[in-house]
């Protein structure tokens, strides 16, 4: 099995610059740009009849993300981010005047926008305070009432990285008998989710982070058992059954969740994002994370020695790849790593730092002596 360090040659961007940046956006590895060129050439030099070869990326990348997540591919469907997932989530289910809807307070909007579109429908919109920080089952049931009929909630917090205990969570839920819906894009592909034990009825997720593939192309899964509860609201000739009779206007949706695909899709974004996947699971997500987490680990205490204060959890359960720190020359520090091409995010007022798994011990001991420098 090959070393960690060795998978950083597919990665141009080291070349140039120390990148930990990855919860905003990840550089493309020498696999994906290699896949993308290759759809472009099949599209450029040859017959434009490439849709068998599409339809084969489509089928592969399901397979990778249910791989991923521990799910089945019919329960995976293709989505452009996870905004589109959560509205499709939002707009599918049956709601009464009076329903109740759980988020979470500081969260990303693409997990507040869809569901505040439902107060229109009367539709009641209720959140959870996180306590130092964190999210947990006691804080979420306190906030559940008679008509709270769905929890949607971030895997990792995308401000300090914090990550929900999906068991226990998922537990509380069934108990509840509330959809458990999770938005994955800051934790999916640096750590690991089965679904299947989490009891997680519904999951949204972008590429562009952790998954390491092109912006525009993420996946949605749903759970079996919400399947026929999910009313596809928008149809189109691939999303109903015998969609090559072009004439047979029957509105018979697909069995599994090809349903929620009603189009022709972002092709050469699958291609791309196919082959990002195959290097996540060529590597391994346990080994990402057991690596985020020893990263994580150098520069909590690397930075607090440095009078930084880390907003994140200190227990490893509730760590993932995003590690966020506050100091009065937050603005300062950043433009300082950027001028040297050290690459983070300035978040809130924290400095940002989210390796992936080519990112070395001497990527942050290199962050670490910018900062000191600029202080």
């Amino acid at each position: 099995m090959m070393e960690l360090s060795g998978y950083r040659k597919l990665f141009p961007v080291t070349q140039s610059a120390i990148y930990l940046n990855h919860a905003a956006i990840s550089p493309y590895s020498t696999r994906v740009s290699d896949a993308l060129r290759q759809q472009i050439t099949k599209r450029t030099d040859e017959p434009a009849n490439v849709y068998p070869i599409f339809l084969e990326e489509n089928r592969r990348l399901k397979e990778n993300f249910a791989a991923i997540i521990n799910a089945r591919p019919e329960n995976i469907a293709i989505i452009p981010n996870t905004s589109t997932g959560l509205n499709w989530l939002a707009n599918g289910l049956e709601w009464q005047s009076g329903d109740r809807i759980l988020l979470v307070e500081r969260e990303f909007p693409s997990n507040i926008y869809p569901f505040l579109n439902l107060i229109r429908k009367g539709v009641q919109i209720d959140y959870v305070t996180p306590k130092n920080g964190g999210i947990g089952p006691a804080e979420i049931n306190k906030k559940i009432v008679k008509k709270t009929k769905l929890l949607s909630i971030s895997y990792v917090q995308f401000l300090n990285g914090f990550r929900i205990d999906t068991l226990e969570i998922g537990r509380l839920c069934k108990s509840r008998d509330i959809i458990f819906s999770v938005d994955g894009i800051q934790g999916v592909g640096a750590v690991p989710l089965d679904v299947k034990d989490a009891g997680i009825a519904f999951l949204s997720n972008g590429g562009h982070k952790w998954l390491m593939g092109p912006l525009g192309c993420g996946f949605m899964y749903v759970s079996p058992a919400l399947m026929d509860k999910l009313y596809p609201v928008f149809a189109g000739w691939l999303s109903v059954k015998n969609s090559w009779d072009f004439f047979d206007y029957q509105l018979e949706f697909l069995d599994d969740a090809a349903r929620f695909e009603p189009g022709t899709q972002n092709f050469l974004g699958i291609a791309g994002a196919r082959a990002a996947a195959d290097l996540l699971l060529e590597v391994g997500i346990p080994r990402i994370e057991a690596h985020l987490l020893d990263l994580g680990n150098f520069l909590t205490d690397a930075m607090t020695d440095l009078d930084f204060n880390y907003t994140g959890s200190s227990e490893k359960q509730h760590r993932a790849g995003i590690y966020s720190f506050g100091h009065p020359r937050s603005k300062e520090i950043f433009d300082a790593l950027s001028a040297n091409h050290i690459f983070v995010s300035l978040r809130e007022g924290d400095i940002r730092v989210s390796p992936h798994f080519y990112n070395t011990r001497e990527d942050l001991e290199e962050l670490v002596r910018t900062i000191k420098k600029a202080l």
